[in-house]
């Protein structure tokens, strides 16, 4: 006897191997690893340094979740891969280590902290958040940006902001913007944006998102690196946090946690205007049209305007990278 299996078990799997497919393709985290913290750099077996921040662990196999102090670039290694440990020295002059000290040290204000511009770096940062929301994907920010000029032959560079629970509700949208990356069309770098992105609507900054009392924010960090990585997606050493709202305290634990801190000087729902070197921040999740259509003019204005200069996207890492 043939036995039909129901619609609504066929399409996560569906989805499931859409994202697989269109991921890029590291050692995904196995469903029942041990995930924690860690800090080792080390030598791989051509001598190249790396900076371990994240090991992860089933039965007797070990894999690390490690930097390239020099070009921001990350990478899942397993144990085998790695040498021998790097000296203090080594990667104590590395640009990783310096932006570890700038970027989370306290800032002025509650929004003000991280990485909010690069000055002198011939171009732009554009940043699209994806907080939870039952909103659908606004797939046109992604068709428009793809449509910008670029090099020739090069997808173009974005940064987005994922936080677990939007990626929990809307797998067929993520499978989307994979497969926009598989075509060409984007090269994305995945920027951790907590888990669940805490928020109440009626409580101030200093008691609001990852500020909220009860949050356990070391929990918010990895649990959303591990969504990523569950889905074969490389997380980056950046993160986003939640509302742009973070105080010394929370500064101080992500770097512990061996994460830089991204900001933006150009955040379009509140009406900043980008200038050269700007972060850019839109939310594509549905929740902020406002944003997206002063983004959309923003493409328009430079299109007319050829005296402003060229729109040129960088990759995020390039911000920091020497």
């Amino acid at each position: 006897m043939i036995r039909h299996t129901p619609a609504a078990r066929i399409r996560p799997a569906l989805i499931l191997f859409a994202l697989l497919l269109a991921a890029q393709y590291i050692l995904a985290l196995p469903a029942g690893a041990e995930y924690a913290p860690v800090f080792k750099p080390v030598h791989d077996k051509k001598g190249r340094l790396w900076i371990a921040i994240r090991r992860f662990t089933e039965g007797a196999s070990t894999s690390f979740l490690a930097v390239d102090p020099l070009s921001f670039n990350t990478s899942v290694m397993e144990e085998s891969a790695l040498g021998g440990a790097a000296p203090d020295a080594e990667w104590k002059s590395t640009p990783y280590a310096r932006a570890l000290e700038i970027y989370n040290a306290p800032s002025s204000g509650l929004q003000d902290g991280g990485l909010r511009r690069a000055a002198g770096k011939g171009g732009l940062f554009l940043t699209i958040d994806l907080c939870p929301s039952s909103k659908k994907l606004d797939m046109e920010l992604f068709k428009a940006a793809m449509e910008q000029p670029r090099l020739e032959g090069k997808p173009l560079p974005i940064a987005i902001a994922i936080s677990g629970m939007w990626m929990e509700r809307h797998e067929d949208e993520l499978a989307w913007i994979l497969g926009m990356e598989k075509k060409g069309g984007l090269s994305i770098t995945w920027v951790n944006h907590s888990f669940s992105h805490p928020y109440d609507s009626e409580s101030p900054l200093e008691e609001n998102f990852l500020l909220k009392p009860g949050v356990d924010f070391e929990k918010e960090v990895l649990e959303d690196e591990q969504a990523l990585l569950r889905r074969g997606l490389l997380p980056s050493p950046f993160f986003r946090f939640p509302g742009l709202v973070a105080d010394k305290g929370l500064l101080e634990r992500l770097k512990n946690l061996f994460l830089i801190p991204v900001g933006a000087d150009a955040w379009l729902a509140k009406g900043a205007k980008p200038v050269e070197g700007s972060i850019i921040l839109v939310h594509g999740n549905g929740n902020e049209p406002e944003g997206v259509k002063r983004l959309f003019e923003f493409y328009e204005t430079k299109k007319k305007n050829s005296g402003l200069g060229e729109l040129r996207f960088l990759p995020l890492r390039d911000a920091l990278a020497e």
